[in-house]
């Protein structure tokens, strides 16, 4: 059996009662924090525009839109979610796949859910079987499919979206692999685009793809079921170095939300150890911030095209730019404030006096550090490294952390009492058979 069907199995077969334990408490901290960054990311520039074209295109009301009053069809309901939850890049990340886990994957599961009647227990699975796909697939095609310039939540976020798409719509193994290979033949995303609208657009196209892909599969709609492994295929064209070898031992992993690791400074995850470094140096030393001559930050080198945005222009830019945010640290700006980051904070003449003190250097050999150094006119040195990519593995510490950001992504919209009716909503979400209350909930007028 070849990768496709063998993934295709896995899905098909997915059990809510076989999901470990951990596995499904994370999965619910996860479409906590989904609906949170997309309440919160449903009024930027372009959630509207998506809003408003969908509103052009016309379409059936089959889900709602979270944070507004609008519904849409299932896939202008992922489309416009999945970018919405993109749109602060404030949402989680998963080493395994090399990037967002949830937000290509949530949005489908959320719609379908919503229109095809399911439970509580069905949407874990569904979103699990989703978030497993994308993992198995990142540890298959290896780093090179990164680096070589994909951005794997459109591309791996693809398959994710239609595998739990494929879950809800209980596809049998042949279909769910004919729901892959459609997906899979559209799945896309560009690095290049980073620091643009078009970045959070990738995961919503990935949500929209996934859903269609599976609706079309459960129709009869027909695609090759080999779409991994086939000669010209996923893997052959976008992955130099995919590995069966590391495929199986993917597959012999039990799950992957436990391994969910989730952001707390709204900028692009490869900036957030640098910035927790130069926070923990400002407060564990007596030095001022003025009195700084120099800062280097040390990183892997492939966060040079990602985040290393020399002199942003613009608030989205400054997210990705390990200097800017690093400067911001400094000054004692809170990063983890959606709001901060403006065009104007780009041309504070203090930021960009601290910007313009720091060099970006690469490691000699790969590090998962990121270390920075501070030097001051007098000659002191102060070092720290900080890896924020290890999954915490006390959740119930995980969810109070979850919780706070929350609160500060969506009371402002939605009121305190609706929020905590909300987050108590999700956690207990596996006890709800009937989910038309949590739908209602998402919507605000």
């Amino acid at each position: 059996m070849g990768p496709t069907l063998a993934l295709a199995e896995r899905v098909a077969g997915t059990e809510f009662e076989q999901i470990p334990h951990d596995a499904r408490e994370a999965a619910k901290q996860a479409l906590l924090d989904f609906v949170g960054v997309t309440v919160a990311g449903i009024d930027e520039p372009l959630s509207r525009i998506l809003c408003e074209q969908a509103q052009d295109e016309g379409g059936h009301p089959q889900a709602q839109l979270i944070g507004v009053a609008a519904r849409a069809s299932t896939t202008q309901a992922a489309l416009i979610n999945g970018s919405a939850g993109h749109a602060h890049d404030y949402d989680d990340v998963h080493t395994a796949m090399n990037g967002h886990p949830t937000v290509p994957v949530a949005p489908g599961v959320l719609a379908l859910s919503e229109h095809l009647s399911r439970t509580g227990k069905d949407l874990i699975g569904a979103f699990s079987a989703g978030v497993d796909t994308e993992c198995v697939l990142g540890r298959y095609a290896g780093p090179a499919h990164y680096a070589r310039g994909w951005h794997a939540t459109g591309t791996l976020g693809s398959f994710g979206a239609a595998a739990a798409a494929a879950h809800l719509h209980r596809l049998s193994a042949d279909d769910t692999a004919r729901a892959l290979g459609i997906a899979g033949t559209q799945a896309a995303g560009l690095k290049s685009q980073f620091g643009t609208m078009c970045k959070p657009l990738h995961a919503g196209h990935a949500a929209a793809t996934g859903v269609q892909a599976a609706a079309l599969a459960s129709r009869g709609f027909d695609s090759r079921t080999n779409i991994l492994e086939v000669e010209q295929g996923f893997m052959a064209t976008q992955a130099d170095s995919a590995s069966e070898q590391r495929f199986g031992s993917a597959m012999a992993q039990a799950a992957y939300c436990q391994d969910i690791c989730f952001k707390y400074h709204a900028a692009c995850y490869l900036t957030h150890s640098s910035i927790e470094a130069t926070s923990n140096l400002c407060a564990s030393n007596a030095f001022d911030p003025h009195d700084i001559d120099s800062i280097e930050i040390r990183v892997n080198a492939g966060h040079f095209g990602v985040c290393n945005i020399a002199e942003p222009r613009t608030g989205l830019e400054a997210k990705f730019s390990l200097r800017f945010t690093a400067a911001m640290a400094l000054a004692g700006v809170d990063t983890s404030s959606i709001e901060i980051f403006t065009d104007e904070l780009t041309r504070d003449p203090a930021l960009i006096a601290f910007r313009d003190k720091i060099r970006v250097t690469a490691h000699d050999q790969p590090n998962p550090d990121s270390i920075v150094t501070i030097t001051t006119r007098s000659g002191d040195q102060f070092t720290d490294a900080v890896n924020v990519a290890v999954p915490m593995r006390d959740l119930d510490a995980q969810w109070a952390k979850l919780e706070r950001k929350f609160h500060a992504l969506v009371d402002h919209k939605l009121g305190r009492a609706r929020a905590d009716e909300l987050l108590e909503c999700v956690k207990t979400l596996d006890q709800h058979d009937d989910l038309g209350d949590f739908f209602s909930m998402l919507r605000v007028a």
